[in-house]
């Protein structure tokens, strides 16, 4: 494969700018050739690409993931991908999750709620529901959710750690009774921690293989295949009445950008979520493309007190690879345009105007920094995704120019969040999503965080944070959390160079409702066959 023409000029997907490549590709055509030439491998490895494989005449819905199914068991399980490809075809929660809004609770198993008093809340819930084992919901089957979620004590039990208890006051009233005012408790009843399942099914040991909830779709075990294909019918029962379950669900795993890109060309799925360079091919294709800005890319500093990297412990040197990066020519030349610049975490609650381009272009700068700091010898190894190697072998290239040896270890996704939570690695490079930062307090940067194995005391950010949860004054939660991520930004707790656009390639011939989730993967619920392929 031939090295760009520094003179070329880079076309980006339709719809965005055409950018001048002859500094961009200088400064980064030694390790980004491949990246450059990558639609020449696509067609490669694809059919003829005025040629699409004629689509399917199935009634079914089938998806390509690259997250394998790890429990159905949603009191056991984490969010992200897990719960929305798989636990929410199956299950409802008591509430659900506004798509535009993460952070705001619609009604769901729940059709109401209100606060009694600052630590009473109480539900009211729907009286037409039964489990696909034929049991009904209501509120002692929700008091028992309750009870067995707290039990449990399962990853995401900390978004929900006020509920104290539960109490059925009437056939369908549920109260819950909290340790503090909590104001994200009744979004995060609609993920994993809220949602039902049938008490006859509490202590069947296949649970985790077999769900049993009140959802659009029953899962059909007999006919899948555990990290292969999964398989859902819709279940006729459904109190939704609503045109969510018209056709069958089909989930394939595939681990590979590429091997989804194919088999979305091939027609053996109708949808997946593809990388920038396999999303641009596949809008040359004709395929529809649903986007949206939902996550961010770059550095968690978790060994800020410098006991695998004693040099990370100077906030100058934190700072300086901050300076290091050319997060433009990462957004144009990575991502192929499906990326912004930004130096702060947050796009919503706690965002800080300023801080989006706090850190910029300025290797000079970074020079300075370190020599301030006295360091002239900085080598550190962090772990990388296969898919996002090329993102940070950019990275590795611009803090080489200013000193810095950063070696770059892939690592397989199966593996990955479970390194993350070790003291092997100074710095953690999980492609975060922009959830609400209360969530992200309990992940990230708080004393007990998920993924701060290094135990790094937070102090301030922890009272920033328990004063957030604990108010239900939103200006209050407002101010809290822009001091708190001042710290996070100007302290470089964690260093971010770009939000990445999602993005989901699908056969529009097919399918309609197709849009992305907070959680980087489809609102699979709402995706429908159109009706002449359903025959209506």
């Amino acid at each position: 494969m031939s090295e760009a023409s520094p003179t070329a000029t880079l076309t980006i997907a339709p719809g965005l700018r055409e950018i001048d490549a002859h500094q961009k590709v200088g400064r980064l055509r030694r390790y980004l050739s491949s990246a450059l030439c990558v639609s020449s491998v696509l067609v490669a490895g694809c059919t003829d690409p005025n040629e699409r494989a004629s689509p399917s005449e199935s009634r079914v819905v089938r998806y390509g993931t690259g997250t394998p199914m790890q429990t159905f068991d949603p009191h056991r399980a984490d969010t992200g991908p897990v719960f929305s490809t798989y636990l929410a075809l199956v299950y409802d929660g008591l509430t659900r999750t506004d798509p535009e809004n993460i952070g705001k609770a619609l009604p769901a198993l729940a059709q109401s709620w209100e606060w009694v008093d600052d630590v009473t809340l109480e539900f009211e819930l729907r009286d037409d529901v039964r489990f696909v084992d034929g049991e009904p919901f209501n509120a002692f089957a929700a008091k028992a959710n309750i009870e067995r979620m707290i039990a449990a004590e399962g990853p995401r039990a900390s978004t929900v750690a006020s509920i104290k208890s539960a109490e059925a006051t009437d056939e369908f009233l549920l109260r819950l009774h909290l340790s503090y005012s909590d104001p994200t408790v009744t979004y995060n009843l609609g993920l994993s921690p809220g949602m039902m399942v049938s008490p006859a099914a509490f202590d069947d040991p296949h649970l985790d293989l077999n769900p049993v909830g009140t959802g659009p779709w029953i899962y059909d075990f007999d006919s899948s295949t555990i990290g292969d294909v999964h398989r859902f019918k819709v279940n006729p029962n459904y109190f939704g009445g609503h045109p969510l379950g018209r056709a069958d669900y089909e989930v394939r795993v595939l681990k590979d950008s590429r091997a989804r890109l194919n088999a979305l060309v091939s027609g053996q799925i109708d949808f997946a979520v593809l990388g920038p360079s396999e999303s641009e091919y596949a809008k040359r294709r004709g395929f529809g493309l649903a986007t949206r800005m939902s996550r961010w890319m770059g550095m968690t500093i978790i060994d800020r007190n410098g006991e695998v990297a004693p040099a990370l412990a100077d906030v100058r040197v934190r700072r300086a690879i901050g300076y290091a990066v050319d997060r433009q020519a990462l957004a144009d030349v990575v991502f192929f345009g499906f990326a912004e610049p930004r130096s702060q975490p947050m796009a919503t609650l706690g965002r800080v105007e300023e801080l989006d381009d706090y850190f910029y272009y300025d290797p000079e700068k970074a020079r300075a920094l370190l020599k301030e700091a006295n360091i002239d010898d900085l080598h550190f190894v962090v772990p990388v995704l296969p898919v996002a190697s090329a993102g940070y072998e950019a990275i590795q290239h611009y803090l080489k120019q200013v000193g810095i040896n950063m070696e770059i270890e892939v690592v397989e996704p199966g593996s990955f969040a479970a390194l993350a939570r070790t003291r092997r690695f100074p710095v953690n490079t999980i492609g975060y999503p922009n959830y609400d930062p209360d969530s992200r307090h309990l992940a990230i940067w708080g004393p007990d965080a998920t993924y701060n194995p290094f135990e790094l005391d937070t102090a301030r950010l922890e009272e920033l944070a328990a004063r957030a949860r604990k108010t239900l004054d939103e200006d209050l939660r407002e101010q809290l959390f822009e001091e708190y991520f001042r710290i996070v930004v100007t302290e470089v707790y964690s260093l971010v160079f770009v939000y990445v656009m999602d993005v989901i390639a699908y056969d529009a011939e097919r399918l309609v409702g197709v849009r992305v989730s907070s959680y980087i993967d489809p609102y699979l619920r709402e995706v429908t066959l159109l009706p002449e392929v359903l025959g209506e």
